[in-house]
């Protein structure tokens, strides 16, 4: 009886986690297309900041396939928000694995071993899931170009600044995307399906949030807000097509 009450808590876990995987999709592409095209501005260039965006995710994506994978760079931050985490929710970060341990395949997560205190085992487990994820959200090149770019439009003229950023920060994002979805590739073997699904869905839909509300310090023109609400409209028209092509 324990073990089919076991097994069925085990696929309720893995149906939920596929509902989520549902839901969160259609919230990243509502997102990504709403930010590009909010991102649609004419620049100095002649070209327009999407354009410019897409021809620095292009470039990274060229980099990263034939000639070099800048992990060091991606270690750095990573290891920088790993200390944050830590010092914010405690527990502590090795990988993913451990944080992932309810969902891989044939191993159940280690007890910790002796008595707890005053229940901080669970208060542990938690703080370790958000240190061990929470670097993966963050993307701290995009956020610093940005930055860089308010700082430099005080200094110089932005028509000299409007396209070198644009591209920095396309190639920026592309690079924490490939570098996350490599890092978390190196536990698929470990998990089901549907929860890496939901780890790349969630560390694609957050940093698009982190991301574009920092654009606005490099390109004043653009409305994080706006961006947002478009975004979640289109989601919700992705998802009302879903369900009338499927249930009617």
């Amino acid at each position: 009886m324990a073990k089919l009450s076991s097994n069925l808590a085990t696929w309720c876990g893995r149906f939920l986690k596929i509902v989520m995987v549902a839901l969160v999709v259609p919230l990243a592409i509502g997102l990504v297309s709403s930010i590009l095209e909010q991102l649609s501005l004419s620049s100095a260039s002649g070209a327009t900041i999407r354009q410019w965006v897409e021809w620095g995710a292009m470039t990274y994506i060229g980099i990263h396939l034939l000639l070099y994978r800048p992990e060091p760079l991606f270690r750095a931050s990573h290891r920088l928000f790993s200390t944050i985490a830590v010092w914010l929710f405690g527990g502590q970060v090795a990988s993913v694995e451990q944080a992932a341990a309810g969902g891989k395949k044939g191993k159940e997560p280690k007890e910790p071993k002796g008595p707890t205190k005053s229940g901080k085992g669970q208060g542990a487990s938690q703080g370790s899931t958000l240190v061990a994820f929470s670097p993966y959200v963050i993307p701290l090149y995009t956020v610093l170009v940005c930055a860089a770019g308010w700082g430099m439009s005080r200094l110089a003229d932005r028509v000299f600044l409007d396209a070198p950023v644009a591209f920095a920060i396309g190639l920026t994002m592309t690079f924490h995307w490939l570098m996350t979805a490599e890092d978390l590739q190196e536990q698929r073997s470990r998990w089901h399906l549907e929860t890496y699904l939901l780890a790349i869905g969630l560390v694609f839909a957050l940093t698009l949030i982190i991301g574009g509300s920092c654009v606005p310090w490099a390109v004043p023109e653009f409305s994080f807000t706006r961006a947002l609400a478009d975004g979640c409209s289109r989601t919700q028209a992705i998802y009302t097509t879903l369900v009338r092509r499927l249930f009617f």
